[in-house]
């Protein structure tokens, strides 16, 4: 697989307003944005994409969110994810997962997002 590149991430909600806005948000900051509906349709992207983060919705129909992680800790190179859940109290047991590096719970400010995933990519602009 090659690099993924610096601002590739991947909106992962099937929530389309939620999925749409997000998608719109950080398209408009620069960054290449690709989503997904459910986790069965990200680990397909995953399977033929990189990306430099995930923003990852727990409860989704088909694959939840629970599953896109348990694939991504089987990887070792596995992107870093920022889960966005409603449930925070359930999204406790994802605090551990080697792929995670922030939870935002909803609804969530879309400058603190973007501020996320910044810190994520690493991009500084």
């Amino acid at each position: 697989m090659e690099q993924p590149a610096k601002k590739k991430v991947l909106v992962v909600d099937d929530d389309d307003a939620i999925r749409v806005m997000v998608e719109r948000v950080l398209k408009r900051e620069q960054f290449e944005v690709e989503s997904a509906r459910d986790g069965f349709e990200a680990i397909e992207k995953l399977t033929r994409n990189d990306y430099a983060t995930i923003l990852l919705d727990l409860m989704m129909p088909r694959v939840d969110g629970h599953g896109v992680l348990r694939y991504l800790e089987e990887r070792p190179a596995a992107p870093s994810v920022i889960v966005m859940t409603a449930n925070v109290n359930g999204a406790h047991e994802t605090r551990d997962a080697r792929p995670v590096f922030r939870i935002l719970s909803k609804p969530f400010d879309i400058l603190q997002l973007v501020s996320h995933v910044r810190d994520c990519t690493g991009d500084v602009t």
